[in-house]
């Protein structure tokens, strides 16, 4: 496995879960909603023609080398959970927040499908709502290929043969003594391979971004929202017509990163933080399909500025645009590339035991001296999708984006059909007030469209 991927399956844990939690939610209309065992029978059928729903992680002893994808003979129906919500007392809110804190166990299952019946008042839907959540790891999977498996499980073409991704990872029998032992053999020359790879590949980068070739931005100062999360996390779900963020110049992703920006300012100027020229939110971005690229992975992390210090809406969208065009070509860069690349022969024992020395020196409270951004806006577009559960249709798609140390609040945008969806997750221990910062982004929403798209807040919201 490759080590990008790796990370993600070392660093998630009960208290952070990194997985994926792609969600939608199915509406019955005038029909009958699928019984559970309905949606075991639909799962089993079609995941049995997807190969990457048929893996999980197998570890070497030790961990002293990089994790295989091994065969995971456990059947499919074994990977889909029921939850009964009519008791009155959920709401999708909740439920996404309860699932967002239990992390998938990759080496046993790599995925699980949580379906959650019974849930009642959802906006914008007529009949009987059914939540699917398709929980996978994310050393499986980033945000395109959780659309890939979406599709694959619920898109109204039953599959006559596989389906299968272009990244479709290898897959092994298990080998956790052997690869432990040659890992630990190899290890000295590993090493000293990596320090002279790792050395030239990003002392160039480095020498990129010293000229101004590459735009790189320094660490900035930390607000309230950079305290270290606990395990709790509460979920929001902002549901807007998708013909709200159309018509302007601006894209989806833009008019998002804007309207952030506004809502955090605002937040962060009531609770007596100045926050000046910067605020900044690292937005997961694509590596282009002509990069050599072996992780499953294809995004990386790139900080884009918010431009809160300017006060028209159009100009500080022009502002976060250009931003984030050039953090997409720092990040697409060769020089980039390979510095991130030049560290996948790095031996396994050595990354994780430095790990280990950090997680048990570093705070489990308090905020960094430090931060590269404040938040995170991810945005997947998800509008070609046309999903279906027996006689259901999905109308709303939602997710999570994970908490970090050091990030007590994020953001995901989906678009789906006719909504644009904004979840925001948030630690309520160090976040307290989050439902005020949602009821802020919803504002700033509403007057950011209406700036850069001409579009009238008072259109209908689902």
């Amino acid at each position: 496995m490759d080590v990008k991927d790796a990370m993600f399956h070392y660093t998630s844990a009960p208290h952070r879960s990194m997985d994926q939690y792609t969600t939608f939610v199915f509406d019955s209309g005038d029909h009958e909603p699928p019984t559970f065992d309905d949606v075991v029978a639909h799962v089993e059928r079609r995941a049995r023609s997807v190969p990457r729903l048929q893996i999980r992680i197998g570890d070497a002893v030790g961990l002293l080398e990089y994790p295989r994808w091994i065969r995971d003979p456990t059947p499919p129906r074994d990977h889909v959970v029921d939850h009964d919500l009519s008791d009155g007392r959920h709401t999708l809110n909740s439920f996404l927040a309860e699932r967002a804190c239990v992390p998938v166990d990759a080496t046993t299952r790599a995925w699980t499908v949580h379906v959650g019946r019974g849930l009642s008042g959802v906006d914008g839907i007529r009949g009987a709502a059914t939540v699917v959540i398709v929980q996978v790891s994310h050393a499986l999977s980033d945000g395109s290929v959780g659309t890939r498996i979406v599709r694959a499980l619920f898109g109204p073409d039953e599959p006559t043969d596989n389906v299968t991704f272009p990244d479709d990872p290898a897959v092994s029998r298990p080998r956790r003594v052997r690869d432990a032992v040659i890992a630990t053999a190899l290890l000295p020359y590993r090493w000293a391979r990596s320090q002279r790879r790792m050395g030239r590949a990003q002392q160039t980068y480095l020498d990129a971004v010293r000229t101004g070739e590459l735009v790189a931005p320094a660490p900035v100062e930390p607000t309230r929202v950079n305290a270290h999360p606990d395990e709790t996390r509460a979920v929001h779900v902002l549901q807007f017509p998708k013909s709200q963020w159309t018509g302007g110049p601006a894209t989806v992703t833009a008019t998002a990163l804007t309207a952030v920006g506004a809502a955090l300012s605002t937040y962060l100027a009531a609770h007596g933080e100045r926050v000046g020229t910067r605020i900044r939110a690292t937005v997961p971005t694509a590596i282009g399909t002509s990069a050599a690229w072996p992780a499953v992975n294809r995004t990386v992390p790139a900080a884009v500025d918010l431009h809160p210090e300017l006060t028209d809406a159009s100009d500080r969208a022009s502002a976060v645009a250009h931003a984030l065009n050039l953090q997409r070509e720092r990040v697409n860069d060769r020089r980039h590339i390979d510095a991130t690349r030049s560290a996948e022969i790095y031996p396994a024992a050595l990354l994780l035991g430095f790990g280990r020395r950090a997680r048990l020196v570093a705070p489990r409270s308090g905020t960094p001296e430090r931060v590269t951004s404040h938040t995170v806006v991810t945005s997947v577009n998800r509008t070609g999708l046309d999903l279906e559960l027996g006689s259901s249709r999905a109308t709303l798609c939602a997710g999570v984006a994970s908490l970090s140390p050091g990030c007590s609040i994020t953001h995901a945008v989906y678009g789906y059909g006719d909504v644009v969806t904004v979840c925001v997750t948030a630690c309520p221990t160090t976040v307290p007030d989050h439902a005020v910062y949602a009821d802020l982004l919803r504002s700033a929403v509403d007057e950011t469209c209406g700036a850069l798209h001409g579009t009238s807040t008072t259109a209908v919201r689902r």
